[in-house]
């Protein structure tokens, strides 16, 4: 009996071992690539000069609901993490905006809109510049309709996380989150939280790297709306750097330079900015609602160089466009890395091709949904390579 137990006792402690040293292989394996060259690096992004885009955190809470930083903090954190902008939605309230926060920050571009608590889940509303709410539970449809007269983008908030959007029978809602930072590491198991728990004191980048996978039920969700109707997904991170303990008292955790740093919109303008605060909104507000955006985890890698477009000889259309479908139009898709990629490329959310390699180009087959995905190919000692997602574009919808 004895030595059963001493045998056992040899195979728990030769387990735990294993798993430790596949857990840091592993969240090794997350940790960022450095930048690629791009067409104002040192080495040229195929195809025509890209269009002017910007990298901004979309979602954001501060003290003037349920964060934990002010203003001036978050407006810090941003430009430590090089956001171009950032857009404050503090629950139910515009009050930052009215206490003069929006504008620009020595480069930073901070905007305020809201997140909107409605019969149906929370819904941002992005360049309005007023309050709105939904007046009684029919009111959701004339809510939406307030926000698109006054010039706005309504956007349903985390719409399968904690507090899922329920109603989506909502013609004119403009669009929904593909990705949470806060809500999606809350589907992970239980080893690989335990796992992220062990490995964050030493691995941070590659740890909450990890926690982010493909938003199935999102994407599902937004083909099938998209088939009706054009409809614009971001990437957000649900920032509050605050985790409530007991009475007053919270945890700073996660950070806001931190969640800036993983998930980021990248939005495609067509043309620069201009340093207006009220003009620059219009323009991005307008690319956002057009879909004319991608959605990047930037914990991995930043990615200013990629572009999505349809081409028909020298025409060329990109993400958030519709089209009549034409015989010999073709997709192209670049995206420039430091390391190997795999492109894969869906139609009505169902995939059509994929390549490893940082460009595709494909003749399109007929009408549909096109959108692209791009993994970064990671590999372990014990679990060989690895397709971890780096990239969703918006939809260019050919009819």
């Amino acid at each position: 009996m004895l030595k059963f137990r001493n045998t056992l006792k040899v195979l728990a402690a030769a387990c735990f071992l294993l798993w430790i040293v596949d857990g840091c292989l592993l969240i090794q394996s997350e940790s960022p690539r450095s930048a690629a060259p791009t067409a104002a690096g040192s080495a040229p992004v195929p195809g025509p000069e890209l269009p002017p885009r910007y990298s901004g955190a979309i979602h954001v809470h501060s003290t003037y609901s349920d964060g934990g930083g002010t203003v001036a903090e978050i407006v810090r954190a941003g430009q430590h993490a090089g956001l171009d902008f950032l857009f404050l939605t503090d629950h139910d309230t515009l009050q930052p905006r009215f206490d003069g926060h929006q504008g620009y920050h020595d480069g930073l571009l901070l905007l305020v809109g809201e997140e909107v608590n409605t019969s149906a889940g929370h819904l941002l509303a992005l360049g309005v510049g007023k309050d709105v709410d939904q007046d009684g539970p029919l009111g959701l449809p004339a809510l939406i309709e307030e926000i698109s007269e006054a010039g706005g983008v309504s956007i349903a908030a985390h719409p399968t996380g904690r507090r899922p959007w329920t109603d989506w029978t909502v013609e004119k809602m403009d669009g929904l989150e593909l990705l949470n930072a806060n809500s999606d590491w809350r589907d992970d198991g239980v080893l690989e939280l335990l796992r992220a728990l062990v490995f964050l004191p030493f691995l941070p980048d590659g740890v909450f790297n990890s926690l982010v996978d493909r938003p199935e039920e999102a994407i599902r969700l937004w083909m099938h709306r998209a088939r009706r109707q054009p409809v614009t997904v971001i990437g957000s991170v649900d920032a509050h750097e605050r985790i409530p303990l007991w009475g007053e008292r919270h945890l700073s955790f996660p950070t806001y330079e931190r969640m800036f740093g993983l998930i980021r919109t990248y939005v495609i303008t067509g043309t620069e900015l201009t340093g207006d605060a009220g003009a620059d909104e219009a323009a991005l507000v307008e690319a956002l609602r057009r879909g004319s955006c991608y959605v990047v985890l930037e914990g991995y890698e930043p990615a200013p160089g990629f572009s999505f477009e349809l081409t028909m000889g020298p025409d060329r259309v990109s993400m958030g466009s519709s089209v009549g479908f034409k015989a010999g139009e073709r997709l192209h898709v670049t995206a420039p890395s430091s390391g190997p990629v795999r492109i894969r490329l869906y139609r009505d959310e169902v995939p059509l091709i994929e390549t490893e390699g940082h460009e595709l180009f494909v003749e399109i087959p007929g009408p549909g949904v096109y959108h692209t995905e791009v993994y970064q190919m990671r590999s372990t000692l014990l679990r060989g390579e690895r397709q971890r997602l780096w990239i969703i574009s918006n939809a260019i919808r050919v009819e």
